[in-house]
């Protein structure tokens, strides 16, 4: 006896009508035990490929920020939200509304009106936000007038501010010409060896100044920086004067640089706008670019404060940049 298709088969059985049927037989129970496992397999459920989340996402930000949108949006409307309005207006659960509002309210960012239950930004958020709207603006309002000097002189047009006691470039224009000043937007240089550095720390009080300068040692750049502090705050108070600070290769050998300051609407000095160059370029040009500079600067801190800029002790540079007398 041998196995032939999982049947046995007679030995005796040499040929003939019976032996075929057998065959027969044996291959249709394999093809019907094929068939059977077949149909099994198509009955099972295919298990739906799910997609793999983004595990950088953290999904709660989506939410919270949602919320601050609504209350922006609504914003230019009306001044507080009904809790039952926001929950309307995002596609989450008022649970899950009502927890964000507690968060921000807890963190400072959003107040509660417990007579009417009304939510609203608090001056906190417009803190957080105020400064890069302010200097969004300061660098749209700043692109013409800076093109404009650029077209002048030819020379590196810069916009900086103070940030952590240096200064930090948020725009600049480069010269055409091949030997040229450049800097980039994020750019740090020290305060004490700067035009931008100078024009901007001469309106500011003198504590604040002497704090800077405690926590930024006045370090020799080249044989032409000024070191000492006694005759840095000097050299301020002519800063103060003219409305115009120069870098006579006091930061970097070969350069020169002018800047004047640029104020906001309470007189505040904010930003300053420098035009810098080659000294063998600049120093023939050096009473034209120190005019230019201070009224393009004048113009910028004029378009910033439409209306008159508040008393200020510090200059009476800051009267003819409002064309107020009346200030000190």
């Amino acid at each position: 006896m041998r196995l032939t298709g999982g049947l046995r088969v007679a030995s005796s059985v040499k040929s003939g009508p019976d032996l075929l049927v057998r065959n027969e037989i044996a291959a249709d129970a394999i093809a019907r035990r094929h068939n059977e496992e077949l149909s099994v397999h198509k009955k099972r459920p295919i298990k739906p490929v799910r997609l793999q989340a983004d595990k950088n996402y953290i999904e709660v930000m989506g939410k919270i920020f949602a919320v601050l949108e609504h209350f922006v949006e609504v914003g230019a409307t009306r001044k507080s939200v009904a809790f039952a309005d926001l929950a309307r207006s995002v596609p989450f659960a008022r649970t899950t509304v009502h927890r964000i509002l507690y968060s921000l309210e807890k963190l400072g960012y959003v107040e509660k009106d417990e007579f009417t239950s009304h939510y609203q930004l608090a001056p906190k958020f417009f803190e957080l936000t105020g400064p890069a709207v302010h200097f969004r603006r300061l660098q749209s309002i700043a692109k013409g007038v800076m093109q404009s000097l650029l077209l002048r002189f030819g020379e590196t047009i810069n916009l900086g501010i103070l940030e952590e006691g240096q200064v930090v470039y948020i725009d600049v224009l480069q010269s055409p010409s091949a030997l040229r000043i450049a800097a980039v937007p994020g750019e740090r240089n020290p305060v004490h060896c700067t035009s931008l550095g100078k024009a901007m720390l001469a309106f500011l009080p003198e504590s604040e100044v002497q704090a800077i300068l405690q926590h930024n040692p006045m370090i020799r750049r080249t044989p032409k920086t000024i070191t000492q502090q006694k005759h840095f705050l000097e050299h301020l108070a002519s800063v103060r004067e003219r409305a115009v600070a120069l870098d006579m290769e006091e930061n970097v050998n070969g350069v020169v640089c002018v800047a004047s300051p640029i104020f906001d609407q309470n007189g505040r000095v904010i930003a300053g706008l420098s035009v810098s160059g080659p000294a063998t370029r600049m120093e023939p040009k050096l009473a034209q670019v120190q005019e230019e500079i201070r009224n393009s600067a004048s113009a910028l801190s004029r378009m910033l404060s439409p209306s008159a800029l508040a008393p200020d002790a510090l200059s009476p540079y800051r009267r003819s940049v409002t064309g107020n007398p009346s200030l000190p």
